[in-house]
């Protein structure tokens, strides 16, 4: 019995180490990674508007059925959850603009990492925040969907004192 456990973990090991040679390293041209960023920044962008407008049929389409959000306080949330907000949504006209924007492009898989800064007017005052978030998108049937996601509010800086 232990022989045969001896013979397992060589293949394996070298299975593993095959996938990670692989997969280590972005795999697209550096045209197809620009094409790939600019398509995705894109996609951001429509989410943004989407979530403006309380367009929750472009949710449906962007997020796969898997879909699984991490918010700033570590709670986790899926694609029936999400969904479940539009009931809840009131249209916004916030401000955003993404920026900073990071893209590992693998093929069918890509991570994009950005900031997003969202300003808004709240009783009177301009309010400015700002947050950093991961996107995950696997690509299907020739089109991006969004499988995960991160999101993380960046503190501001404390006012100075006189």
């Amino acid at each position: 019995m232990f022989t045969g456990q001896m013979v397992v973990w060589p293949a394996l090991i070298m299975a593993l180490a095959g996938f990670a040679r692989n997969t280590a390293l972005p795999r697209s041209s550096p045209g197809q990674a620009e094409s790939t960023r600019a398509e995705l920044v894109r996609i951001e962008n429509e989410i943004v508007q989407a979530n403006n407008r309380c367009d929750y049929g472009y949710f449906r389409r962007i997020e796969a059925p898997e879909f699984i959000f991490t918010d700033g306080n570590g709670g986790a949330s899926g694609r029936a959850e999400d969904l479940a907000g539009e009931s809840s949504c009131h249209p916004s006209a916030s401000q955003q603009v993404i920026d900073e924007v990071r893209v590992l492009d693998y093929g069918s898989v890509a991570v994009l990492n950005a900031r997003n800064t969202t300003t808004l007017v709240r009783n009177g005052l301009t309010v400015t925040r700002h947050s950093r978030f991961t996107d995950v998108f696997v690509r299907r049937h020739g089109a991006w969907q969004l499988v995960s996601g991160q999101s993380t509010r960046i503190p501001e800086p404390a006012p100075a004192r006189p």
